[in-house]
């Protein structure tokens, strides 16, 4: 740049609000407004090289950077991408605006930090996004609340209004943590509620019922038996990365105060239903889930649960239902289902449904449930169906290969089983052991009996194959029993490839037995005797399906 002139330097002085306001200054002269406390520069003529005539505003310590930063262009230098009618005329936005497409909770004074106190303002921020009078139910209120980082402190309740959306960095990086026995930690309120104020759940009607709340990558976390997520009349919501710890430990009492998630009815109306739990976690508590209303189409998928008396319990509060169509309790929780979840440690049972039907366990895993210990000192079973109209299908429990085919632990104990009461089901798993050669019988694997069951059917699909010979068998076993009169009765049809000498050599006959000697018949022994000389390495290939129906639906 070639220097034209070099000068003392001037400033000019004056008011810009007042007068004639802020003058045309000379080229390269200074002028400072003293009561907005400005700073401009003399452009210069456009005969001496300046684009235009004017002046130029210097950035100074006073100045509001998001009031001049008014040029953001989402990728302004990619001409190839066009934000708005051509090149030449891309949208703008400010800075500003930019920066409150995303609202973090560290706006609203939310530090994150374990030595601050966050119920209020953590409930403030929910209230003026969700609750504000000026937005309040519009698009406009529909934001997403981020919380960073950190582990925020309550020591109250938090109400989460209709469209509410939370969303922290992860499970176990985002931590809402309470040391105070609270109601709940989160509760689910109505759109009349405002600022300051939940409304009251007497009042929600299905317009104003809790809905599209979204709640991600947050963990509820409590040191004292506290119920975590109460959901009143919510629909359609998510719930995904969501992990709800608490202080329970097996030996602990059992309390339904001590629940991770509660779900409620109004009424016949306004119900909890149509709601999403993706890849969350409960562990610490009595019990997971909870609800003893006629809650429907809720979806539990890719689950944990841990360390826990009961997993889901429907139902299991109530004595009786009531018929009345607006009563919310007429059939109990219904059409729910729960898939690809894994269940582990639960002292008593993974899922017990009381009353309602057409619930799913599909594709679970269950291990160590329904025991205080080792799982052949099961006390309870896996699944416990008391109405009728419920599935189990593809699910994996660990308590089969123990109780059924593994001998060393048949000597007194009874084989609790994997799904009590009325069901329809087909195991996930596929089982696989050696036959022996034997004269007699011998018993090679156990089934459970149920006392009050009526009408007990086993289809055993199985491939039993020679490995000395060329035999081959594939069949379904039908085992029938009766638990009334103890009655049993067992079919066998197959198909046969291989020695025509070998196709009747193996057979099938089962038992009812007492196998814990305390007077009831509860374990079913199934044996084979075979005829094939020296073929002990013959494998036998199994899966299980039961269809059960039980005398008193509503007992316990």
């Amino acid at each position: 740049m070639a220097v034209v002139q070099i000068s003392r330097i001037q400033i000019r002085r004056g008011q810009k609000n007042a007068g004639s306001g802020l003058p045309q200054l000379a080229s390269g002269e200074l002028g400072w407004a003293v009561d907005t406390q400005e700073l401009f520069i003399g452009n210069g003529s456009v005969s001496e090289g300046s684009p235009a005539v004017g002046n130029t505003k210097v950035l100074t310590q006073y100045d509001n950077i998001f009031t001049l930063a008014d040029s953001y262009t989402y990728r302004e230098p990619d001409a190839f991408l066009l934000t708005g009618g051509d090149v030449d005329s891309p949208v703008r936005r400010s800075l500003q605006a930019r920066l409150d497409d995303r609202v973090s909770a560290r706006s609203f004074g939310l530090t994150g930090n374990i030595s601050q106190v966050a119920t209020t303002r953590l409930q403030a921020a929910i209230d003026q996004l969700y609750l504000n009078d000026a937005i309040k139910g519009s698009a406009a209120s529909r934001v997403i609340l981020h919380l960073e980082p950190g582990e925020y402190i309550i020591d109250g309740p938090i109400y989460i209004p209709p469209h509410a959306s939370l969303v922290g960095a992860g499970s176990d990086k985002t931590i809402i943590r309470t040391t105070t026995s609270i109601a709940a930690m989160f509760t689910t309120i109505n759109s009349d509620s405002i600022v300051g104020t939940p409304a009251s759940n007497a009042g929600t009607t299905t317009i104003t019922q809790s809905k599209k709340i979204r709640l991600e990558g947050i963990t509820l976390e409590t040191t004292v038996p506290n119920k975590a997520l109460v959901l009143n009349n919510c629909k359609d919501s998510v719930f995904k990365d969501v992990k709800i710890s608490g202080p329970w430990t097996s030996g602990d009492s059992i309390a339904i105060a001590d629940t991770a998630v509660e779900m409620n009815s109004l009424s016949g109306t306004v119900e909890t239903k149509n709601n999403v739990f993706e890849n969350c976690t409960v562990n610490g508590y009595s019990y997971a889930v909870v609800s003893d209303w006629d809650i429907h189409n809720n979806i539990w998928s890719n689950c944990d649960f841990y360390d826990l008396a009961y997993g889901l319990a429907f139902g299991t509060q109530l004595l009786t239902l009531d018929a009345a169509a607006s009563s919310g309790r007429q059939t109990g929780p219904y059409n729910n289902r729960w898939s690809n979840c894994r269940f582990n440690a639960i002292t008593k049972n993974a899922a017990y449904v009381k009353f309602g039907n057409g619930n799913a366990s599909e594709s679970n895993f269950y291990t160590a449930v329904g025991t205080a210990g080792s799982e052949q000192d099961a006390t309870d079973s896996v699944i416990k169906f008391k109405t009728p109209g419920n599935t189990s299908k593809g699910d994996y429990f660990s308590r089969t290969k123990v109780l059924s085919y593994t001998p060393g632990y048949w000597t007194n104990k009874a084989y609790v089983p994997e799904i009590e009461g009325a069901v329809n089901a087909e195991f996930g798993e596929t089982h696989v052991l050696n036959t022996i050669t034997s004269g007699s019988a011998e018993k090679r694997f156990r089934l459970s009996a149920e006392a009050d069951v009526a009408s007990q059917l086993y289809e055993i699909e199985y491939i039993l194959s020679s490995r000395n010979y060329s035999a081959v068998r594939s069949g379904r076993l039908t085992i029938t029993a009766n638990g009334i009169d103890e009655s049993l009765a067992v079919a066998d049809d197959y198909d046969y490839a291989g020695l025509i000498a070998h196709e009747n050599a193996i057979t099938f006959s089962v038992l009812i037995q007492d196998a814990d000697n305390d007077t009831v018949n509860e374990t079913i022994d199934v044996l084979i005797a075979s005829t094939m000389p020296g073929d002990d390495l013959s494998q036998l290939e199994f899966k299980i399906k039961n269809r059960k129906t039980i005398v008193d639906a509503a007992g316990e």
